[in-house]
């Protein structure tokens, strides 16, 4: 009798097999990878959005709250009698109570550095000679999270039509009353974005006595 012979069929993985087998891997692999890729992208969009939500809302509270204890204070303008407030299309000037017991002026505005625009938060002790100057501010906050910032008035005689927007040329010192309403709007965080980010208030100005 012939013995039964076994097949031995241990063959190795041809080229073309293998090429598949690595290149279903890769294919996996990049699924994986966008996919991590992703979640990092929309995890960091969270958080830098989240940041900018929180600057904005100090920066705007903060604002609100010294423009509503804001002071109908005398000041001259070019020699002319005028009131010590003063809103451009891009800075914010005038004196509050907000700040403690005794009055102190403020500002807000653009500046440039190295080519970068934020936000610059100051304070002044009050009374001041020249209100509409630059002087030494007493205190000076940067904040680099905004790089927008846009004011508009509206007169107290003056009453907006409707989808009217309110705009800083409508008033002046020189009219020696606080205007009715400040709109501040801000651009926080646009520099990376392809979409700016945009948060605005309308804060109602209180007549009160002034200093």
């Amino acid at each position: 009798m012939n013995p039964v012979r076994l097949r031995d069929d241990r063959r190795g993985l041809t080229l073309i097999e293998l090429v598949l087998t690595l290149t279903i891997l890769a294919l996996a692999g990049a699924l994986v990878s966008g996919a991590l890729t992703t979640g990092l992208r929309a995890w960091q969009s969270g958080l830098s959005s989240g940041r900018e939500e929180l600057v904005a809302r100090i920066v705007l509270e903060r604002v609100a709250a010294q423009l509503r204890a804001a002071l109908p204070s005398p000041a001259k303008r070019n020699g002319e009698d005028a009131i010590a407030f003063d809103a451009g299309a891009d800075h914010l000037r005038f004196v509050t109570l907000a700040a403690g017991s005794a009055p102190v002026q403020v500002f807000y505005g653009l500046r440039n550095d190295g080519g970068e625009q934020h936000l610059v938060f100051r304070e002044y002790p009050w009374p001041d000679k020249d209100f509409f100057g630059e002087g030494r501010p007493r205190q000076e906050e940067k904040v680099l999270e905004v790089t927008g910032f846009s004011v508009g008035v509206v007169k107290r005689s003056k009453a907006l039509a409707e989808g009217e927007e309110p705009s800083a040329a409508d008033w002046s010192p020189l009219d020696k009353e606080l205007p009715a309403s400040v709109s501040v709007e801000i651009v926080v965080g646009a520099a990376g974005q392809q979409e700016p980010r945009r948060y605005r208030i309308t804060v109602p100005v209180l007549t009160q006595r002034g200093a």
